[in-house]
């Protein structure tokens, strides 16, 4: 099995909208499409295997239950486990006949939940460059300038940092396919500590 270009970019896009505060208040983007049961159905869908897209999901949402975020603080961001960990599994359980609900299947996709806190916070990092264009602007008192750059500041650029962070890491990850999988064993072995300490935690 493996994911194609069309594929790879549907699950960067999910990705995106996963992640996406506007989508009612984060209500529909992250607390819905970004959780593992229902990007399970979604990813499956996209694949070809909505069984194993679900059982994975499931399994999955277990560890991710009752993740919340206060305050912003994110400690790992449930649309990399999704949209790029549960793609990683089902290429895994096809390529290597693992059982969908094994704990191997759902540790590899928790992995990438570490990964996703680095893109939630690069995406943060990237947007206060923007905001600081916005405060030079401003410091001028020139109108013209800042009728021209606040727009670019608080509606542009973030779809920079945001596609950036959010599509683009999904997209590569999903089409190096089953030898992202490959490496990540080789530099995770399912008997090494990490792996361990998830399998327990799970």
């Amino acid at each position: 099995m493996t994911i194609n270009v069309l594929q790879a970019a549907l699950l960067g896009l999910f990705a995106c909208l996963a992640s996406l505060p506007g989508m009612g208040g984060t209500t529909v983007g992250n607390y819905t499409l970004g959780r593992p049961l229902v990007g399970g159905l979604v990813v499956g869908l996209i694949l070809g295997d909505v069984p194993t897209g679900i059982i994975v999901g499931a399994a999955i949402q277990v560890v991710y239950i009752a993740l919340v975020t206060p305050g912003g603080t994110v400690s790992a961001d449930v649309r990399a486990v999704t949209y790029i960990g549960i793609p990683l599994s089902i290429l895994a359980i096809h390529a290597q006949g693992l059982d969908p609900s094994s704990t191997e299947a759902a540790s590899l996709a928790a992995a990438l939940g570490t990964i996703g806190t680095v893109l939630f916070y690069g995406t943060a990092t990237l947007n206060l460059v923007w905001q600081s264009i916005g405060w030079k602007a401003m410091e001028t008192h020139d109108w013209k300038r800042i009728r021209r750059t606040i727009p670019l500041v608080d509606f542009v650029y973030p779809w920079v940092s945001h596609i950036l962070f959010s599509f683009v890491p999904p997209f590569i990850i999903c089409m190096a396919g089953s030898s992202m999988v490959q490496l990540m064993k080789d530099y995770m072995p399912m008997d090494g500590i990490a792996m361990k300490t998830l399998f327990t935690v799970g």
